[in-house]
């Protein structure tokens, strides 16, 4: 015995089989496993295992030679080691045939004397069995143990995984439930083209044991991959593999051990979890402290960076981000029954930080991430180039790379961005964060949502903004567009919008009308009615800029939304 397996080399020392012969498949003997004995007659149906040693007496077929080698034939198809066949009573002769069919196939046949009892023979070899499973049991105890031990003494995870990749004798991979390699030789390009191309099968002799019922089955041309979720308190924490041979079955000794380092695996990836939720906790209070306080003392923000792993001295950008409509997304899933709105929102947020996350690394850029009023904040580090195209380019690609995942996370997902003056220098996080606060709230107003709005390109909305609050313009603002905003509302003309569309394409009838999707000529019965309402000349430029000014005034004032800034 290698103890791991009983072969059937092992079997044939034992002294009960002293006066067997060995008919076929001599060379076989130390390649065939045993794993259990049964006594089978014909006809053999579905009672035979894999790797089973199959006691017969030939007693249901011996008068009939084709049925003898039909029954022969089964056993061999079934998987078994071998055919012990008692001889000297129903059976004197083994037949040729079946000696031939056996040498050709490598199946191993043994002549037993037929006063060998089939109970004894059962009991030796169970008795075998059972030693060895009890051995198994208190080296797979003494693994587990060993892995708890490396655990408990904080060993390096990858000392942890070898020791698994030893004892299974293949290859293993670890990952976090942010789809980070934790540990393991196994080559994650590989692992991902079989996980993802894999041909699902299941294993009729293993599918009954509920180790097996846990375990995923992946296979390729080259290899087969075997997958179970690292889970804690019903949280998932990662995922284990193991790549195989294509040719490899996993057995209940290699399934348990898979089991038991799952278990050590969840322990560290909960406690690296907890230590990394808990350092994340801290930097984002962190982040947000450096929002809210202008002088906070240099030395102070580096010793607490630096405590926090964060690289603090890089030239860092703003970027405000607000998710406009995850509410109305909520009641749009279709399995939102079993979470609460909160929870769900929650999850949301946390997702969309990890995409976040993952977008500054495919850039390479360094970030910091921050949450407040259901709104991310975002410190992303841009080029030391004093160029402000540079920087602009760093914050689009980032962005663009967040908005295609978050489309694919929450299709239909709105998010507004305020982005704060670039070269601001270093440690001007508070300055950054409230331009980047300003551009969001200007530009929302004036531009509607899900846009991007630079600082430097509100500064005709900031000045809109302030003037907004003056009485004397806020008159002169209502008495020139009052007339539009009370059509409005009695006959659902949108003359507003109407204007707004006009004159952004610059007085242009025909372009205006495919903006607003509208006939040329209704296009102009509009545009005479806005005339008579206001007694403005939409040729005159003054009287053009005075409508203009005070319709970005009101939208300014949030008296009313544009039809374009409603939440969807």
């Amino acid at each position: 015995m290698d103890g791991l397996n009983l072969s059937l080399m092992d079997v044939l020392k034992f002294p009960i089989f002293e006066t067997a012969k060995i008919v076929t498949g001599k060379n076989e003997l130390r390649k065939k496993s045993v794993e259990w004995v049964s006594v089978i007659e014909s006809p053999v149906e579905n009672f035979v295992r894999e790797n089973e040693l199959v006691l017969s007496t030939g007693i249901g077929c011996y008068t009939d030679p084709h049925l003898f080698f039909e029954f022969v034939k089964d056993v061999y198809e079934s998987g078994a080691s071998a055919l012990a066949i008692a001889t000297g009573h129903y059976i004197y002769r083994i037949p040729e045939e079946i000696v031939d069919f056996a040498e050709e196939n490598q199946f191993v046949i043994l002549d037993l004397p037929w006063e060998i009892r089939f109970a004894d023979i059962i009991h030796e070899i169970t008795s075998a069995i059972n030693r060895l499973q009890q051995d198994e049991l208190i080296r797979l105890k003494e693994v587990q143990q060993e892995l708890i031990e490396m655990f408990l003494t904080k060993k390096p995870f990858t000392s942890i995984v070898s020791v698994i990749e030893k004892e299974l004798g293949l290859p293993v991979l670890v990952m976090n439930n942010r789809g980070n390699v934790a540990g393991g030789s196994a080559h994650i390009r590989d692992v991902w083209r079989m996980w993802n191309d894999m041909k699902k099968s299941e294993d009729e002799e293993e599918s009954h044991h509920p180790i097996f019922s846990k375990m995923r089955r992946g296979e390729s041309k080259d290899a087969k991959l075997f997958h179970m979720k690292i889970q804690s308190s019903e949280q998932n924490q990662g995922d284990f593999f193991v790549v195989a041979p294509p040719s490899y079955k996993m057995k209940l000794r290699e399934a348990n051990l898979i089991e038991q380092a799952v278990m050590v695996c969840a322990l560290w990836l909960t406690s690296e979890n907890a230590i990394a939720e808990n350092k994340n906790m801290l930097q984002k209070e962190f982040v947000l402290r450096l929002t809210k306080e202008e002088e906070i003392p240099e030395q102070t923000i580096k010793e607490k960076a630096q405590e926090l792993g964060l690289e603090i001295d890089l030239p860092y950008e703003c970027l405000i981000g607000y998710p406009e409509n995850l509410e109305s997304l909520f009641y749009q899933e279709a399995n939102n029954n079993n979470q609460t709105k909160k929870s769900w929102l929650e999850n949301m947020m946390a997702y969309i930080e990890m995409e976040l996350y993952d977008a500054a690394l495919s850039i390479n850029r360094q970030a910091m991430y921050a949450q407040e009023d259901g709104k991310m904040i975002v410190f992303l580090q841009t080029s030391e180039i004093a160029a402000q195209s540079t920087s602009n380019g760093t914050i689009n690609q980032f962005l663009d790379l967040v908005d295609r995942r978050l489309n694919k996370l929450l299709p239909g997902v709105v998010v507004s961005w305020g982005i704060g003056k670039h070269q601001e220098g270093i440690l001007s996080f508070y300055r950054s964060y409230n331009k980047a606060a300003s551009a969001l709230e200007v530009g929302r107003k004036q531009k509607g949502i899900g846009k991007r709005y630079h600082f430097d390109n509100t500064k005709i909305s900031r000045l809109i903004l302030n003037l907004s609050q003056n009485e004397e313009v806020q008159e002169i603002t209502m008495s020139t567009i009052s007339p539009l905003i009370e059509y409005d509302e009695k006959r659902e003309m949108d003359l507003i919008n109407t204007f707004i569309a006009y004159n952004e394409n610059a007085g242009n009838v025909s372009q205006a009308a495919r903006v607003l999707n509208l006939h040329r000529q209704s296009l102009l019965y509009r545009l005479r009615k806005i005339e008579s309402l206001t007694n403005l000349s939409l040729t005159n430029p003054d009287d053009v800029f005075l409508l203009d000014f005070s319709i970005k005034i009101w939208l300014s004032s949030g008296d009313r939304n544009r039809s374009d800034q409603q939440i969807i």
